[in-house]
Parts: C-alpha cells; sequence; structure tokens
C-alpha cells in the first residue's frame, strides 16, 4: 500500500481554531443563561411582585405558544401524552440544564432527610383506622427519599380516618429499611417488579376504606389536599373520580385537570404555568385526571374493576378509568384547592423509554374507547381552553368593577347574586374584573363557588388580548356599570367579527348621571338642565350597543324606555328574610351597615352628615349613652376622626347576624344615589325597622308605612328618636317592610327574572 503524507494545511488549522474559540465562548454564554435561570427561580420564590407581573408573562407565554403551533401545526401526540415529560433533545439546553440542576438539589436533600431518619433509629408512624374512610394506596420501586418524603406529608393528614396500603415491586435500594420503621400501614413485599398498574390493582382488593386514593410515592399532599377532595368527592352522588392540582418541584405546574383529544392523545393542562393563575383556580368537570393523585369511590372501584390489565404495566390507565367513569353517568372533577408536589418519573430511569410506552398504549386507548373519542376536540390551536372543562358549551363573561363580594355594597351585592343565578341555571361563567384586578385568592373565593372562573390580574389593559384569545368561547357577555359598557364598546366597535355570535347584556345597575347630578348641587356647584340631559343622553346611549338591558327599578327602566331603548328587563335584588326574633326592649343602639371606599362615596358623604349634624341632637335628647355602631369596609379617615367615643367603627364583619339582633334602629341618611339601596333590604329582611331620607324612599317606592322617612338634620333626629323610644310604632314598621322585601326580593322571582332576560337575547 502506497503510504501518503498528510500535508498541513494552515488554513483548515485556523478554522478548526476559531471553531474551539466560538464553542468556548458559546459555552459560557450557556453557563451565564444557567446563572441568569438560578436567580430568575429565586425570585420566583420570593419576590411578591410575581403575580402582579402575571398579565405581562400571560401574554407572552400566549404569544410564544401561538407561534410554536404555527410552526409544528397539530399537536404530536407524544407530546401530550398521559404524564409526558419533554425529553432532553426538546429542552433548549439551558432551560434543561437549569431543571435538572434543580431536580438533583432535591434528590440530595431527600437523601439527606432519610438517611438522618435512618441514623436516628426513629419509626414512621402513619394515622391508621380500623373503618376508614380512605385508603391511601401507594406503589413502590425504589427511590426509597422520595417515598420517605411522601410517608412524611401523610404523616400531616390527621383531619380523616385512614389507612396507607403499600405495595413494595422488589425494589433494590433501601426501601426495605424504610418499609421496616413504618407503623400503621399494611405493606405488601412483592418478590418481582409487577409494575404500577397490576400492583396499584394488587393494593385495591386490600383496601377497607370506603374511598381509594390513588398516590405516586414521589408526590407529597400539601395540607387539606385530602380534605379538599374528599369534600368534593362527596359533594353529589353523581361524582366518580377527583384529582387535584398537580405541581413540579420547580414550581411551575404540571396538570390541572388533563384533556383526552380526539386522536387519543393526551394533554395536561396548564402544564409549565404558574400553579396560582386564574384558569386553574376554580373547579370543573375535565375528561380526566392524573393517577398521581386521584380519589374514587371503592365501590365504584370494584364495579369497573379497577384498571384495566390491557394498559399494563403503566401509563394511560388513569385515562381509561376515567373515560370509563363517564361511559357510566360519573363525572370527573378537577378539585383546585387539592395540591401535591410532585417530582414526576422519580421511578424512571429513561423518560424516553416512558414517553414510547405511552405511544404504544395510545392505540389501545384508541381502539377501546372509539366512539367516546368522535366526541371530543380535536388538538391544534385554540382546542385547549374549550376542551379544558366538560359540559360547559354555554359560557358567558361577566365583567364589572371588581369581584362582586356581599360585603363590598355599591350594587355588588346584587351582581353577586346575578352570578350565583347563572350558576344556578347551569351557565358557565367566567368573571372578569376590569378595575381592581389583584385579590388574595382567599379572598376572591371567600363568597364565591368554586365553578366561577375569576380572571384576576388582568384588568382593561388586557381585555382586548383575552377576548382575542377567546374569541367565540363566550355565547354571552355581561357588563355591568356604564364606564365599563363603554370599554367594551369601543372593543366591539373595532372587532366587529368577534362580537357576531355574542348576546351582549348591558346590566346597568344604576343611572349614574342623576347621581352625580345630585353630588354637584350638594357641593354647591350644580349643573344645569342641559348638563344634566347631556350626560343623560350619553349614559343610556350606551345601551344601544347591548342586545338587552337590565334595570335595577321600574322607575329607571322606564328612562331607558323613554329614550327609543327596546328589550328593557328589571332585575332588583334577591335576599331571604331572616327577622331576629330579639324583643324591642333588649335592644339598644343604632346601627349602620356600609362599604366606604373612600370620602368621595355616598355612603361616606351619609355618615359625615349624620355624625355631624344629626347624631349629636339624637343624643341630645336621648342620652349620652345612645351609641352607633358603623359596620363595613371603612377607608375614610375624616370619619374615623368624627367618631367619638359613642361610635363604633367595626370595619369588615363576616357575620352581620348578631349586629342585627342587638340593635335597635338601621339609619339610611344618604342623600345622592342612584338605583336601589340594598342595605334598606337587607336591614328590612333582618326584622330591623329603618330611617331613611325621602330620596331613599323613592327609590324604593316605600312609604311611611314601611320607613320613617326625613330629609332634614332636625327632622331625620326627630324620626330616630319617636322610633327608638315607641315599641308599638316600631313594630308595625318592621312587619310591613318585612312583607315588602318578601314580595319585592324573592330569589325564585329574581332566578325567573334572569331566566327571561337570557331568553330575551336567545340563550
Amino acid at each position: 500500500m502506497e503510504n501518503r503524507k498528510v500535508k498541513f494545511k494552515p488554513e483548515a488549522f485556523r478554522t478548526q481554531l476559531e471553531s474551539l474559540r466560538a464553542l468556548r465562548q458559546e459555552l459560557a454564554i450557556k453557563e451565564k443563561e444557567l446563572a441568569d435561570q438560578k436567580w430568575v427561580f429565586q425570585q420566583f420564590l420570593q419576590s411578591p411582585t410575581w403575580r402582579l407581573t402575571y398579565p405581562m408573562r400571560w401574554a407572552a407565554n400566549q404569544l410564544r405558544s401561538f407561534r410554536k403551533r404555527l410552526a409544528s401545526g397539530s399537536r404530536n401526540s407524544i407530546d401530550t401524552l398521559t404524564r409526558a415529560e419533554l425529553s432532553e433533545e426538546e429542552y433548549p439546553d439551558s432551560e434543561f440544564n437549569f431543571g435538572f440542576t434543580l431536580k438533583s438539589s432535591y434528590d440530595y436533600q431527600f437523601r439527606i432527610w432519610f438517611e438522618s431518619f435512618l441514623v436516628s433509629g426513629s419509626r414512621l408512624e402513619l394515622p391508621h383506622s380500623e373503618t376508614p374512610t380512605i385508603s391511601i394506596l401507594l406503589v413502590l420501586f425504589n427511590r426509597s427519599e422520595l417515598t420517605f418524603a411522601c410517608l412524611r406529608s401523610i404523616l400531616e393528614c390527621r383531619s380523616e380516618e385512614l389507612e396507607v396500603i403499600i405495595v413494595d415491586n422488589a425494589s433494590t435500594d433501601d426501601t426495605s429499611k424504610l418499609l421496616d420503621r413504618v407503623c400503621g400501614a399494611r405493606v405488601i413485599r412483592n418478590s418481582t417488579n409487577l409494575h404500577f398498574l397490576l400492583a396499584a390493582n394488587q393494593a385495591a382488593k386490600e383496601a377497607k376504606g370506603e374511598h381509594i386514593l390513588l398516590l405516586n410515592n414521589d408526590a407529597q399532599l400539601l395540607p387539606g389536599a385530602i380534605r379538599s377532595a374528599l369534600r368534593t368527592l362527596t359533594s353529589a352522588p353523581d361524582i366518580g373520580a377527583v384529582g387535584g392540582k398537580i405541581v413540579l418541584m420547580d414550581g411551575t405546574l404540571q396538570e390541572a385537570g388533563s384533556i383526552v383529544w380526539r386522536d387519543g392523545s393526551c394533554f395536561g393542562y396548564g402544564r409549565g404555568d404558574d400553579p396560582l393563575a386564574p384558569e386553574y383556580m376554580f373547579r370543573r368537570d375535565v375528561d380526566y385526571c392524573s393517577g398521581a393523585f386521584l380519589l374514587t369511590p371503592r365501590r365504584v372501584w370494584e364495579q369497573l374493576g379497577g384498571f384495566d390489565e390491557a394498559f399494563k404495566p403503566a401509563y394511560y390507565e388513569e385515562a381509561d378509568y376515567c373515560m370509563r367513569l363517564w361511559k357510566h353517568g360519573l363525572r370527573v372533577v378537577y378539585e383546585p384547592d387539592a395540591v401535591i408536589v410532585h417530582y414526576e418519573f422519580g421511578s424512571s430511569k429513561s423518560p424516553s423509554k416512558a414517553i414510547k410506552l405511552q405511544a404504544e398504549h395510545q392505540q389501545i386507548f384508541v381502539d377501546h374507547h372509539l366512539e367516546a373519542l368522535k366526541k371530543q376536540s380535536p388538538s391544534g390551536t385554540g382546542s385547549t381552553v374549550t376542551a379544558r372543562t366538560r359540559n360547559t358549551s354555554d359560557r358567558i363573561l361577566f365583567l364589572d368593577d371588581r369581584v362582586p363580594h356581599e360585603w363590598l355594597g355599591s350594587g355588588f351585592p346584587r351582581a353577586r347574586t346575578l352570578v350565583l343565578s347563572l350558576l344556578k341555571q347551569n351557565y358557565f361563567v367566567s368573571v372578569y374584573p376590569l378595575s381592581e384586578i389583584n385579590e388574595a385568592w382567599d379572598l376572591v373565593y371567600g363568597d364565591l363557588p368554586r365553578e366561577v372562573e375569576v380572571l384576576t390580574g388582568l384588568g382593561s389593559l388586557m381585555l382586548e388580548m383575552f377576548l382575542r384569545g377567546r374569541k367565540n368561547y363566550y355565547k354571552c357577555i355581561v357588563v355591568s356599570r356604564p364606564h365599563n359598557m363603554k370599554v367594551l364598546q369601543s372593543m366591539m366597535l373595532a372587532h366587529r367579527d368577534w362580537f357576531e355570535n355574542i348576546r351582549v347584556i348591558y346590566d346597568a345597575e344604576a343611572l349614574f348621571s342623576r347621581r352625580d347630578a345630585m353630588l354637584q348641587k350638594l357641593t354647591g356647584t350644580p349643573w344645569s338642565v342641559r348638563e344634566v340631559q347631556e350626560e343623560l343622553d350619553k349614559e343610556i346611549g350606551l345601551a344601544a350597543a347591548s342586545h338587552c338591558v337590565i334595570s335595577v327599578s321600574a322607575k329607571e327602566s322606564a328612562e331607558f324606555s323613554k329614550y327609543g331603548i327596546r328589550n328593557v328587563h328589571v332585575i332588583g335584588h334577591a335576599i331571604e328574610t331572616a327577622p331576629q326574633p330579639v324583643p324591642f326592649e333588649r335592644r339598644s343602639g343604632l346601627l349602620f351597615v356600609g362599604a366606604i371606599h373612600s370620602d368621595a362615596s355616598p355612603n361616606a358623604d351619609s355618615m359625615i352628615w349624620f355624625l355631624t349634624e344629626v347624631f349629636t341632637k339624637i343624643q341630645k335628647k336621648l342620652g349620652e349613652s345612645i351609641h352607633l355602631t358603623i359596620a363595613g369596609v371603612n377607608k375614610s379617615i375624616r370619619i374615623r376622626n368624627l367618631a367619638g367615643p359613642s361610635v363604633h367603627i367595626t370595619d369588615y364583619v363576616p357575620d352581620l347576624g348578631e349586629l342585627y339582633a342587638n340593635a335597635r334602629l338601621f339609619i339610611a341618611p344618604t342623600r345622592y344615589a342612584a338605583g336601589l339601596p340594598h342595605k334598606i333590604h337587607e336591614a328590612a329582611a333582618r326584622g330591623l325597622p329603618v330611617v331613611a331620607t325621602p330620596l331613599l324612599a323613592s327609590q324604593l317606592e316605600w312609604t311611611e308605612r314601611e320607613l320613617a322617612i326625613a330629609g332634614d338634620a332636625e327632622a331625620f333626629a326627630s324620626r330616630c328618636c319617636e322610633l327608638y323610644t315607641n315599641p308599638d310604632t316600631w313594630l308595625s314598621k318592621r312587619i310591613a317592610a318585612l312583607e315588602r322585601v318578601k314580595t319585592e326580593c324573592s330569589p325564585e322571582s329574581f332566578d325567573k327574572s334572569v331566566r327571561d332576560v337570557l331568553r330575551a337575547v336567545g340563550l
């Protein structure tokens, strides 16, 4: 063979050298990106501004998602399978390395905890009941440190009667040592690895609980998770399973319920997003929930034969189980308060092998549920938000200033009742606050059902992008108050195609221009007749863009009709009468209940006037010992400064029953307002007689039969003293006002009026 000399080529060498230098620079950049990722994650854990910046992050995520879908077409089934995880090749290097560095740090931490436990010689005393409500089923294969963390979380669950059944699939690590230290659990040690599905069925056969909880050994229960899931499961007889919110170790969401697409592929709703984002905070029916945390009645499990062995060793078994529940008329519900932290793939050495197995089982799943899958949504752009919830084709978007709470006053109690009525009539409701957009979740759902989606953190600036993202999703938009109708009207004009199939209902709530005119008169700068008319024309003109108008009273309804607005309906208040039985002689003091959000509000004006002009006159006649209680949110510094020793300001009170039971008289000294005074209806419903101004009496169309009515300070003080000291008058007005509330504020009549409005717009 001829020997050939390799000729040195300086140009090629220089090229290779430059490539190596470029590679070193790229590696340095990647290291910096990794450090930046870690810093960002620390800020996520520590910074209170994370939620405040949610709108920008939400918008960016939507844009990135849209671009990705355009580039890749419809979803690949392997990307969206049960328990799926992106492979190393699918991650950007820095994100992948950061994620796995984080996971490794948790591995180390869990190992330290576990080794320390073994060295201590301690034992784990798990909760155990001979008559358990819930049987927790755990299937193990190695990863003793993860199992230890899981068992520690179970230790905190003492509110329910539990038993724990553990099946060890022939683990080869320290799992045996751990199980030797566990007390209170039923432990089954298999000689071979039966894998998840068969071992879960094996454990279920040993269960004595009324319900079965499937729980992955690489998951940790957050406090209240089991209680929340059980409360939901037992809330209705047609619920067959409840799943929870699954949060990954990096603080992002794994899933909030899951979707089954028409082709049999599956998708964990919300993966990679903020677990506290609005889309994942409400309760809803879903296609299925992950077996990492799945609560189901044992009776139902046994009737269905547990997991189908066609899906052994694992994957798709929980999707199949939930689809069979739906086939038998049982619902699967996602419960947002049942939260677990999930390591994910804790027992899998190779995510790629797991994904391959899922792909194989997808075809089996399709064969089993061919007819049901034909009714599922197709995968692809725009399908996720529609497919995330089952049985909700009738969807309504509710726009108002803020989340409508009972304690806010200012028309919000009525708005809340309207939302509740829509729910009763099987509509899915999304509440979208336009002004007060940031509110703690415990406050958001303090008096709203968890079935309502509350879209906090977005506001009027994000409304256009939100409506674009949910085009063709809602059948109806209910918008409350004129300034909000003005915002929506501008979008209706700019994007007419978005609203072609949407019915718009304008809940006027009140004629605010009338109220503003009264305020101007009180402040000594009254509007002219022409100015009043111009403001009224503009406000009523907003109604022309809607398909239907809701007015709070017949008097204001007539104003709209006078201006040629058709399809106007009256919906007032819905209040159950609950008169307190405490007699006249055992009561004392005056009571005012109303939210005071600022000094420049009708309630603030009424209290300032009462404290400066009226209350001293009452004390002169009845004595200094008479006291006044002002209850409700109160942000008025001036009222607090005016309040003397005889005035008690309670701020927000969750239950007003005791105040209504002990007070002798309710005062409503409102000097400017619009709409219908909820505070008087509520006080009358509790059996407390009211002294009110002529303005409020006129709005109610009530007379001296139901109220004591007075306008100026001297007359108001006189009527308070008269009603406060005359038990016969007190009783007669109490009875008459109760009769009016029963007639005018019937919840049944309210619901019927709502149904009439929906029919009027073709829903």
